[in-house]
Parts: C-alpha cells; sequence; structure tokens
C-alpha cells in the first residue's frame, strides 16, 4: 500500500511540477506549430488534416471545465497560453501557492522599466561613485528638496555642498598625507644651520630628485599645456569668464542655517535671521565674472565668443590629434597625451553647451541676465571641469618655477650634495597664494601621477606653507 501511495506522490508531482506547467504549455505550443508547418512542408496532407482535428478535439476539451481531468486542464492550459480571456481567467488551485503576478498590468498593480544604471555597488572600489545610491539620492533631492536647489538668478538656492564642511576639503588632505609628510619634513627656508641643511637637502631630494629621476616628466607636461593653450582651448581665458573662487572654496555656516548663494547679480548681501533671532547675512557670489551685465552677457558666450574668446574648433583640435600620433613620441607617451586632449575637448564642448543653456535663457538680451537659472549638478560640474583645466595650468607654473631656479639643476650633480642652503624666490607668486595647487579641488585628479603630485605639492609646500592647508 505504502509503495502505490508513492507512485501516486510521484505521478502527482510529476503532472503538476513538471508537465502542468506554464513551460510545459509553451513547450507543446511550439511543439504543435512546429508539427503543423512541417506536415504542410512534406505534403503530409493527410497526418496534417489528423492533427488540426486533435487540436480541434483539444479546444472542445478545453470548454468542458471537468476538474478531475488532467487532460481536459492540460488541453485547456495550451489552447489559453497566449490569449487573454475577456472574462478573467480561471486561477486554477495550486496557484493560490505561487505569489500574485504583477506582470500583466492589473489595476492596482503595476511596475514601470527599471533605470538602467551602471556602477559599482560592491562598496569594494571606495574611488568609485555609487551610482546606484547617487540616482536614489538625486531622484529624492529633487523630489522633496527643491528650496534647497542651487539657482543662478534673484530666487532661492543654495550651495550647501560646497561649505566649508565639505568631505573635499578633508579627502584632499588626506590625500597629501598619503603622498608624503609635508609638514613633517619641510624646513625654514631662511636657516643656514647645518641641521637645517641637510634637513632641506633631504627634503628637495625626496620631493624632487627622487620622482624627477625615476621618470623626468616635466617637457611632457609643459607640452601638454603648450599644446592644449595652442589648439584645444585657452585655459586661462576660459577660467576668467567665472568665479573660481567661489567654486573652488566656498563658505558655509551649518549652525546659521545659511551658505554662500551664487547669483549672476552683482556682489550683495541680504540679512536674515538666524535660528536663535539673532541677525545674520548670507552674501550673493556671481557664478559669471563681469562688472556689468553686458561684460557678463559677453562672458557667457560662446568659448570662442565674446571678451574672452579664444580661435579653436574642432579642426585645430584633430591637427593636433593627427600631430601627436605622427610625433616621435614612444606610444605609451601618444596614448596619455592623446586621452588628456580628448578629455580636454570633452571638457570644453561641455562648458559650451553650458554657457549655450544660460543664453537661452537670456536670449541674448542684457535686461534678462538675472533671470538665468542652472541647478547645482550643473555648477556641480562646472566646478570638476574648471579645476581639472586650473590643475593643467598650474602644473605647468609649478615646472616652470622649478626650472627658473634650478632646484633639480642643484640636485642632479655627482656627488649629490648633502645640504643646498637657502634657496632663491623668483617668480613664486606663480605657485603662491590665489594660484596655490593646494587650493584645487580633486574632483577630476586624474592628470598627475603620485610621483607628479609629490614633485607639485612638495615644491608649493616649501614656498608657501601659510596657503598649504
Amino acid at each position: 500500500m505504502e509503495v502505490q501511495y508513492y507512485i501516486q506522490y510521484i505521478l502527482s508531482w510529476v503532472v503538476h511540477n513538471v508537465i502542468y506547467t506554464d513551460a510545459s504549455f509553451a513547450i507543446v505550443r511550439i511543439l504543435i506549430f512546429i508539427g503543423l508547418v512541417s506536415l504542410l512542408v512534406y505534403g503530409q496532407y493527410i497526418l496534417f488534416v489528423l492533427l488540426c482535428i486533435v487540436v480541434i478535439y483539444a479546444e472542445y476539451l478545453a470548454d468542458a471545465d471537468d476538474g478531475d481531468n488532467y487532460v481536459a486542464q492540460f488541453a485547456a492550459k495550451v489552447m489559453a497560453a497566449t490569449t487573454v480571456p475577456a472574462t478573467g481567467r480561471v486561477v486554477d488551485k495550486d496557484e493560490l501557492t505561487t505569489g500574485i503576478s504583477i506582470h500583466d498590468g492589473r489595476e492596482g498593480f503595476s511596475i514601470g522599466m527599471p533605470k538602467i544604471i551602471k556602477g559599482d555597488d560592491s562598496g569594494k572600489d571606495h574611488r568609485r561613485s555609487n551610482k546606484f545610491i547617487e540616482e536614489d539620492s538625486r531622484d529624492f533631492t529633487e523630489k522633496e528638496f527643491r528650496s534647497k536647489q542651487c539657482s543662478i538668478g534673484s530666487g532661492i538656492g543654495g550651495i550647501t555642498m560646497f561649505g566649508s564642511n565639505e568631505l573635499i576639503g578633508e579627502s584632499r588632505t588626506a590625500t597629501q598625507r598619503g603622498i608624503y609628510d609635508f609638514a613633517g619634513n619641510v624646513t625654514d627656508n631662511t636657516s643656514t644651520t647645518d641641521a637645517i641643511k641637510a634637513k632641506r637637502a633631504k627634503y628637495f631630494n625626496e620631493c624632487v630628485f627622487q620622482p624627477v629621476k625615476r621618470n623626468d616628466f616635466r617637457d611632457f607636461k609643459k607640452k601638454i599645456y603648450t599644446d592644449i593653450t595652442a589648439s584645444v582651448i585657452n585655459i586661462e581665458n576660459c577660467l576668467k569668464r567665472f568665479n573660481t573662487a567661489i567654486l573652488f572654496s566656498t563658505s558655509s555656516n551649518i549652525s546659521a542655517g545659511y551658505s554662500t548663494r551664487l547669483t549672476t547679480l552683482t556682489d550683495s548681501k541680504v540679512l536674515v535671521k538666524n535660528a536663535d533671532g539673532t541677525d545674520a547675512s548670507f552674501t550673493y557670489e556671481s557664478l559669471i565674472v563681469g562688472g556689468s551685465n553686458e561684460a557678463k552677457l559677453s562672458n557667457i558666450q560662446a568659448l570662442n565668443r565674446g571678451n574672452n574668446a579664444d580661435n579653436f574648433s574642432k579642426q585645430t583640435y584633430s591637427d593636433l590629434l593627427k600631430a601627436t600620433n605622427d610625433s616621435a613620441d614612444n606610444s605609451a607617451r601618444k596614448q596619455q597625451a592623446m586621452d588628456i586632449f580628448g578629455k580636454v575637448y570633452g571638457y570644453r564642448t561641455r562648458i559650451d553647451e553650458i554657457l549655450a543653456m544660460m543664453r537661452a535663457q537670456t536670449k541674448d538680451d542684457v535686461a534678462s541676465i538675472n533671470t538665468v537659472r542652472i541647478s547645482e549638478s550643473v555648477v556641480q560640474e562646472l566646478r570638476t571641469m574648471l579645476s581639472y583645466l586650473k590643475m593643467i595650468q598650474q602644473t605647468d607654473a609649478i615646472i616652470k618655477f622649478d626650472i627658473s631656479n634650478g632646484i633639480y639643476d642643484k640636485l642632479n650633480t655627482t656627488p649629490q650634495p648633502t645640504t643646498l642652503g637657502a634657496l632663491t624666490e623668483n617668480n613664486k607668486i606663480t605657485i603662491a597664494a590665489a594660484n596655490n595647487i593646494f587650493k584645487i579641488p580633486l574632483d577630476d585628479d586624474t592628470y598627475n601621477t603620485n610621483d607628479e603630485k609629490r614633485y607639485l605639492y612638495g615644491i608649493t609646500y616649501y614656498f608657501d606653507q601659510a596657503n598649504s592647508i
């Protein structure tokens, strides 16, 4: 009796979980269709007619609604596999254990197509942004915090992510500490004691001599800057259009609940009340540089137009790529140069698009300059692109400072000196104060290698410690 029970159980399991399934119904319908076509192709008209009769009979059985007739139920499912009854479908008793179907769009249940987002959701690579979290955060922010979005114009808006509390400040410090302990090894530039001379020699040996000796990148980076400013974009003129001081280093007061605002208006202060009722104020800073609306309108023209224009185009960029490809440089240098040129040209194109978006809002009317508005994400884009261009410019300036002072040449002697003596400070202004490389955000920190960073930040820190924080 037990054997019969187990056989019945196994057969029932096979019927319900193998034969009596949607996959089996679909396979049977495909086989029926293939069989009908094959019989027609091979001229087996009698068998074709017989198979049609079987199909018609199966459809007849489907209308019998015999709950205990598995053949009838199976035929019914096969015939109904690709059709939707006008009066609804029959729910099988086993379907109660398979959950609720939400793919057929019934009222009350619907699932839209998900966005295809590429990103690293594993958390293994901390240097890559998590596009999944970023997308969800952006959607939530745009829906729930529209009043917090940054705007260029007289409306409300604040750059909450550009404040003194931003992570990039801490990230910048941590990054440089990982390259070299500048603060722990730097010396007084005016002291001439033997101990200080020895420490100074050690500092420049580790920050200048060793990185350059391993790979003298100076001529290559100088040529990169020259080629870019001659054929791709005039970096200096581009930077002149924007208030990079506010983009690169914006201050905030979290406790007071306000941050620096961006606008195309003339800089002004607005009085507000703190949470405790005391007076406070925030400043509207102009993102576009210009002493008048006319000057600002000129600065939102395309990069090859306006007061700070250049005469470069897609053709000059193509000519540069061809010349680079035909040069005698090794393949690795060629590829590195072409990658940099491609990124810079892409940034130029995007900056032109943003400027065009601003012009579209003004319709080239000076009176409408104060109505221009862009989102905070676009401001972040500008920050990333302009800081990358500034890094290229400042890298060239530091290399020229090194060469004019002969820093590397003093170290590159045989035997190598143990002391250097006090170094001169010619052209210090080109690498100090507002030009200090430590002031450049690291949103896109791909232009220089670690050896190059040790060299660049090392020279800058030695001559301008006050601003290298």
